[in-house]
C-alpha cells in the first residue's frame, strides 16, 4: 500500500484528507498538533526525514512562507524520482481580487504557486508536481465569510477531488487544479 506523508492533518482539509485517503493509502500526518511544526527549518527537515518510504506528499500546513520552503525541500530531493508526486494544497487567493481581506496570505499562496510553476517546467524533473487552489473552504479559517452567507466548498469535497487527481496514472500530470463552489453571483 503507497504511503502519503500529509502535513496539517488535524483540521480542515487536512483533517478531511486524513480520514478520506486513508481508506486506501498508509496517510502519516504531521501537524503542530503531534510535534511537527513547519514554522521551523528542524520541523520541515523533521517532515522530510519521515516521509523517506512516501511517494506522495501533499504540502497542505501553512505557516507564512514555511509552505513553499517545505516544497522546495521536497522538490529538490524527490524531482528525479518519477514514482514520486508532490501535491501543493494553495488558494484561490493567489489570483487578484479573490482574497477576503488576507493580504500576507495571498501572498505566501502566490508564492508558493509561483515556486511550483518554476520546478515544473525544469527540464531534468521527473516527479509530478500538483497545485490544487480551492476557493472559499468551510474551516474555522472562513468564519467570517460563512456568517455572510457565503457559499463554499466542504473540506470533504476538495479531500474528494484531491483524491482522484493523486489516482491518476503517474504519467498523467495535472499541474494545476482551481476549485470553486459554483454560485449565481461568481464571487469565489
Amino acid at each position: 500500500m503507497q504511503e502519503i506523508s500529509l502535513t496539517g492533518h488535524s483540521q480542515g482539509i487536512g483533517k478531511a484528507l486524513h480520514t478520506t485517503l486513508s481508506e486506501n493509502f498508509i496517510v502519516k500526518g504531521y501537524s503542530r498538533s503531534n510535534g511537527y511544526d513547519i514554522a521551523t527549518e528542524k520541523g520541515r527537515q523533521s517532515i522530510f526525514d519521515n516521509s523517506s518510504n512516501a511517494s506522495i506528499f501533499i504540502n497542505n500546513a501553512h505557516y507564512s512562507n514555511a509552505q513553499t520552503e517545505l516544497f522546495t525541500l521536497f522538490f529538490e530531493n524527490w524531482m528525479h524520482d518519477e514514482t514520486k508526486t508532490i501535491v501543493n494544497i494553495s488558494s484561490q487567493s493567489k489570483y487578484p481580487g479573490q482574497s477576503v481581506n488576507w493580504s500576507g496570505y495571498s501572498a505566501y499562496k502566490a508564492s508558493l504557486n509561483h515556486q511550483a510553476y518554476l520546478c515544473a517546467f525544469k527540464t531534468d524533473r521527473a516527479c509530478r508536481i500538483i497545485t490544487i487552489n480551492p476557493g472559499l473552504v468551510k474551516t474555522s479559517m472562513t468564519l467570517p465569510a460563512q456568517e455572510s452567507g457565503k457559499k463554499m466548498l466542504t473540506p470533504e469535497e476538495v479531500a474528494n477531488i484531491i483524491n482522484w487527481v493523486i489516482t491518476q496514472p503517474q504519467h498523467i500530470e495535472i499541474g494545476e487544479l482551481s476549485l470553486w463552489y459554483k454560485s449565481s453571483d461568481q464571487s469565489r
